[in-house]
């Protein structure tokens, strides 16, 4: 029997079983709670042309649903039970969009948002407290930090753009209080250790037959709105392809809080270094693959105030760009895909026209024979060798009502060139549309927002929200004759029953 299927069924008999052994156990201390959540987003963009030829992507307009359904259950006194299953994810109408498609994972070819067979066990574990400890034994979500390097999909502050899946990891992790003897803020940290199989994030597919196996450490400390942390991972990968990495990340967190509704400073910042090798990219002169080294990091710093819980926050961004591709370094750095940034610039222009530079270097009438890596190109929306200047407001003049307003400023780390065009020119870094040494500056963009939470019954839901992002390319999206495309327009709307 197929693996998912049995992973479902076992998931779908324990939500069954909760029902009826309500009244059996509630004399025993059992409690449970069934979560779930109902998304429609809708989204409408313009043409914009993503390559010399003035190609577009297609993709004007679609709409997406997700609906997810969970349990989490006390067992007894120190054992708990987490599950939940992804019935439906995927476009249900709209534009397709086939642009690269051999070469990404986003590619939107079908309308799989209404088929069943799709459907996914996201999380299946138990935690167990232990007189001195904690164990979590299955799959569930990988979050640390700001989410630059694992993300579970969750959003931690309202930001333009709404996330998608999520990381997940087959895992057993153990956490402790080491030094809890000694009382006093030394009480407060914590020691989390971990092994396990990534079933699926940005690099992997457990179900499609990437086996990447991880082992975690991670100290932080967390007491009164400050967080302080540090992180290690090791992976392992073999691709399904056959191609693989071996990589260690390293990262480091930060965030003093004062929490929403009270007045105070907000600052937090994250940098994540990841080395190691892999041979999913190779050059002519490097058949047995090239040396991983780069580095992202964020820092924001605001202030929370209580007059209409206004709170405007400073943002900027950085991960590191691959300044020469032909030597033996991969040094492009990219952000966990869940980790949004603006609405219009990564998750529309730059996803589309790095899906546009994978079809272009794949094709055979252009360069004969594509090189190893070429899936490699498309960003799928993530924030990769660029840095960015990102202010945001927020206030909130009703408690259902939550406003947002954004100016995003980018440029690339090292010259913005499309990998084809600058192979065709000789390896000047040549723009997306035939212009060499474009420069830097990406442009700027600016998002607005309006989101409402209604409660409508128990602790059912209703969330609904509208954004609006304009984008406006700089001198690096030049064409030849000097001239740039225009502004781009998004609109994104949602709306959604959680409970």
């Amino acid at each position: 029997m197929d693996a998912r299927l049995v992973r479902l069924s076992v998931m779908l008999g324990l939500l069954a079983a909760t029902g009826s052994a309500r009244g059996q156990q509630e004399q025993a201390g059992y409690e449970y709670e069934i979560t779930g959540s109902w998304r429609c987003l809708y989204s409408h963009v313009q043409d914009f042309a993503l390559n010399a030829a003035g190609d577009a992507s297609g993709l004007n307009e679609y709409l997406d649903q997700r609906l997810r359904i969970g349990t989490e259950q006390k067992m007894s006194r120190d054992l708990y039970f987490t599950g939940e299953l992804e019935l439906l994810y995927g476009q249900v109408a709209g534009d397709h969009d086939h642009v690269g498609a051999a070469y990404r994972e986003d590619a939107r070819e079908t309308l799989r948002g209404w088929d069943l067979k799709e459907a996914e066990l996201r999380q299946l574990w138990l935690r167990w407290n232990g007189p001195f400890f904690q164990l979590r034994l299955g799959q569930l979500e990988s979050d640390w930090g700001l989410g630059l390097l694992a993300n579970d999909g969750h959003s931690h502050m309202t930001r333009f753009g709404y996330t998608e899946r999520g990381d997940l990891s087959d895992r057993l992790l153990l956490a402790t209080r080491p030094l809890a003897s000694m009382g006093g803020w030394l009480d407060k940290i914590v020691l989390v250790l971990g092994a396990g199989f990534v079933y699926y994030d940005e690099n992997a597919s457990l179900m499609d037959g990437d086996v990447g196996g991880e082992m975690i450490a991670s100290v932080f400390l967390r007491d009164d709105g400050i967080d302080l942390g540090v992180y290690v991972a090791a992976r392992s990968q073999e691709d399904e392809e056959g191609t693989g990495l071996s990589v260690e990340a390293f990262g480091f967190f930060g965030r003093v809080d004062a929490g929403e509704g009270h007045a105070g400073l907000y600052a937090a910042a994250e940098m994540a270094v990841i080395s190691g090798s892999t041979d999913r990219v190779i050059h002519a002169d490097r058949v047995d693959g090239l040396e991983v080294l780069s580095l992202g990091a964020v820092l924001r710093a605001g202030w929370r105030f209580e007059l209409l819980e206004l709170f405007p926050v400073l943002e900027v961004g950085y991960a590191s760009g691959d300044a020469d591709p032909h030597d033996d370094t991969v040094t492009a750095f990219s952000f966990d895909p869940e980790y949004k940034v603006g609405l219009v610039l990564f998750d529309t222009v730059l996803r589309g026209i790095t899906a546009m530079d994978a079809q272009e270097s794949a094709d055979p009438d252009r360069i004969g024979e594509p090189l190893q890596g070429t899936d490699m190109l498309a960003s799928r929306g993530r924030v990769s060798g660029v840095s960015y200047f990102y202010p945001t407001v927020q206030a909130r003049p009703l408690d259902q009502l939550t406003l947002t307003a954004g100016l995003l400023y980018a440029w690339s780390s090292g010259e913005f060139s499309q990998s084809y065009q600058t192979f065709k020119n000789g390896g000047v870094p040549t723009n997306p549309y035939g212009k060499p040494q474009a420069g830097r500056n990406l442009g700027w963009e600016l998002d607005l927002g309006a989101d409402w939470k209604q409660p409508v019954w128990s602790d059912l839901q209703l969330l609904a929200g509208i954004q609006a992002g304009w984008f406006f390319p700089g001198s690096a999206f030049e064409r030849p004759d000097g001239s740039r495309p225009g502004a781009l327009t998004r609109v994104l709307a949602r709306a959604a029953l959680a409970w």
